[in-house]
C-alpha cells in the first residue's frame, strides 16, 4: 500500500517533531519484518556510525574480523544501488533509491525498512540524543525538496526534517549534539541533532561530494568549483560557521578526495597526485608525498592515531607517516579505486577494487596477504563491526555483501610489484649477464673460425684450387 505524500505547505521548515508534522511521521513508517526481535530495529550502541567510522574519519576498528575472509551473504534492493552502511549494534543501515533498510549483519535479511522519496545515495550517520541513538540521512523529491531527515532508532518514528538549498551528495557528519551536510551550491549546514534546529549556514566555492570532516576543533570541507578548476579545504567554526582558514592546491588540482582528520593534521589527497598533510590551526602545508594517480573525490584516507593510509584512483596504497609525510610502503593494485576508501583492523588494511575484489595487506609490510576472486561489480565503502565486514557492491545486482572470519582459508604473502627484491634483482642479473655472454660469444666463435688466418693467407702448399674458392667465400660471407 503507497504511502500518502503530503503537500509542500504542509511541511516544517526545521523544528522538532509536532503534531504538525504527522503526515511526514505517517511518510516515515517502518515497514517491520514478522517477529523481528528488539535488537533488529537498530537498538545497540553505534558500532561504525557514519563514513570512515567517526567525524574525523579514522578507518579503524580493532576486533573486526581478520583475514582470510569467505562471503557470508549479499543483500539486493528492487529500486537499484545502496549507499556505504553504517552499523548500530548488529544492524548495518543503507541508503536507497526509494528506502532506507536495515539489515541483521549475522543473516543479511531485511529486518526494517523506512521509505525516502529519492535523491542522489549517500552515507547516512548515527548520533545519540541521550540514551537514543539518531539516524540522519539525506532524502529528496520534486514536490518535498532536499531535506535532511533523523529518526528515532528507538522507536522508528521522524524526529525533524530539515529543507536543504540544492541537491545534496555529501552525506551526513555527526559530531556530538550536531549534524553537518553540505550541497551542491558548497551551502554547507549545520543543525542540532537533539531538536533539529538550523544552527548556521556558510558558502564555499562549489560542489561538495563527500563528507565533511570534524576534529580538532574544526569542521573541514573540500569543495571544487569546476569552472575554475579549483579546489578549496576550508576550516569552519563548529558553533558559528565562520571560516578560520582556507587552503587552495595549485592550479590544476581540479578534484581532491575525501578529508581525514585528527591529532592535529588534516590529509587530502588531489589531482596534482600529491597527498598533503595540513595543519590544523592554520591550513600550512607541512609535507606532501608524492603519488603516481590522482584520488577520488568519494574516496578518504584512513588516519588513525600514527597509522595513515590512503589510496589513488589508479590503485595504489600509501601507508604513510603522518609527522613528516614519509612513505613507509606503497602497494600497486592495479585496478581502479573509485569508490572505496581505506579502513584498518588490527594489522590488516583493508580496500576494494573496482574489479570486485576485497584485498587485505599487511599493515607492517604493505604485502598483499588475501584477497577475493574478481566478480563484476566494484567493491565500494567498508564498514566493520565485530562480526563482519560489510561493503557497497556495485554491477548488475548492486547491494551489499558481508565477509566473515574464514578458518579454513589461507593467507599469502606477496610483495608489491613496485617492491625492489635485491636477491631476485641481482640473481636476475646474473640470469641475463650469462645469457647476454652466450647470445654474444657464439657469432664472433663463427666468424673466427671462417675467416683466414695470415698464416692460411700465405699458404703456397698447392692445395686443390676448388677448395681455396670456397674458403674465400666463407671470408667474403663472414
Amino acid at each position: 500500500m503507497p504511502f500518502p505524500r503530503p503537500r509542500k505547505a504542509d511541511l516544517p521548515r526545521h523544528h522538532a517533531a509536532s503534531r504538525s508534522n504527522a503526515a511526514l511521521v505517517a511518510l516515515l513508517l517502518i515497514v517491520l519484518a514478522p517477529a523481528a526481535p528488539a535488537r533488529a530495529r537498530g537498538v545497540g550502541q553505534p558500532v561504525w556510525p557514519q563514513f570512515q567510522g567517526g567525524p574525523g574519519h579514522p578507518g579503524a576498528l580493532g576486533g573486526a574480523p581478520a583475514p582470510p575472509y569467505r562471503q557470508a551473504w549479499a543483500f539486493h534492493v528492487p529500486q537499484g544501488a545502496l549507499s556505504g552502511a553504517v552499523i548500530v549494534g548488529s544492524v548495518a543501515i543503507t541508503v536507497g533509491e526509494g528506502a532506507v533498510v536495515g539489515i541483521d549483519i549475522g543473516t543479511g535479511e531485511q529486518v526494517w525498512q523506512l521509505v525516502r522519496n529519492g535523491g542522489p545515495l549517500s552515507m547516512p550517520a548515527v548520533g545519540t540524543v541521550g540514551a537514543k541513538q539518531v539516524l540522519v540521512f539525506l532524502d529528496e523529491s520534486e514536490s518535498l525538496g532536499t531535506s535532511m531527515v533523523a529518526v528515532d532508532l528507538s522507536s522508528m518514528r521522524e524526529r525533524w526534517r530539515v529543507p536543504l538549498g540544492a541537491v545534496t551528495r555529501s552525506g551526513v557528519t555527526v559530531d556530538g549534539a550536531n549534524a553537518y551536510a553540505a550541497d551542491a551550491d558548497g551551502t554547507v549546514y549545520a543543525v542540532s541533532l537533539d531538536t533539529g534546529t538550523l544552527l548556521w549556514t556558510t558558502d564555499t566555492i562549489g560542489r561538495v561530494e563527500g563528507p565533511l570532516a570534524v576534529a580538532d576543533g574544526n569542521v573541514y570541507v573540500v569543495a571544487r568549483d569546476a569552472g575554475q578548476q579549483r579546489v578549496q579545504v576550508v576550516a569552519l567554526d563548529p558553533q558559528t560557521g565562520d571560516p578560520r582558514w582556507e587552503f587552495s592546491p595549485r592550479v590544476g588540482a581540479a578534484t581532491a578526495s575525501v578529508p581525514a582528520a585528527g591529532n592535529g593534521l588534516v590529509i587530502i589527497g588531489a589531482a596534482d597526485r600529491l597527498i598533503r598533510g595540513l595543519g590544523a590551526d592554520g591550513g600550512t602545508e607541512h609535507w606532501t608525498s608524492l603519488a603516481l594517480s590522482l584520488f577520488s573525490p568519494v574516496s578518504g584516507a584512513a588516519l588513525d592515531g600514527g597509522t595513515l593510509v590512503i589510496a589513488d584512483a589508479s590503485g595504489g596504497v600509501y601507508r604513510l607517516d603522518p609527522s613528516n609525510g614519509h612513505e613507509l610502503w606503497d602497494n600497486q593494485l592495479n585496478d581502479l579505486v573509485v569508490r572505496s576508501s581505506p579502513v584498518v583492523t588490527g594489522t590488516t588494511v583493508l580496500v576494494g577494487l573496482n574489479d570486485g575484489r576485497l584485498v587485505a595487506l599487511d599493515v607492517g609490510t604493505g604485502h598483499l596477504i588475501w584477497q577475493n576472486r574478481p566478480t563484476p561489480g566494484l567493491i565500494g565503502s567498508i564498514a566493520l563491526s565485530p562480526d563482519a565486514v560489510v561493503a557497497v557492491k556495485g554491477g548488475s545486482t548492486p547491494g551489499l555483501v558481508a565477509f566473515i572470519h574464514d578458518p579454513e582459508g589461507s593467507l599469502t604473502d606477496v610483495a608489491s610489484p613496485t617492491e625492489i627484491d635485491l636477491g631476485k634483482l641481482f640473481g636476475n642479473f646474473a640470469v641475463a649477464f650469462v645469457g647476454s655472454v652466450v647470445v654474444l660469444y657464439a657469432p664472433f666463435r663463427l666468424v673466427a673460425r671462417r675467416s683466414p688466418s695470415p698464416d692460411d693467407e700465405g699458404d703456397e702448399s698447392g692445395e686443390d684450387e676448388s677448395e681455396g674458392d670456397d674458403d674465400d667465400e666463407d671470408g667474403a660471407e663472414a
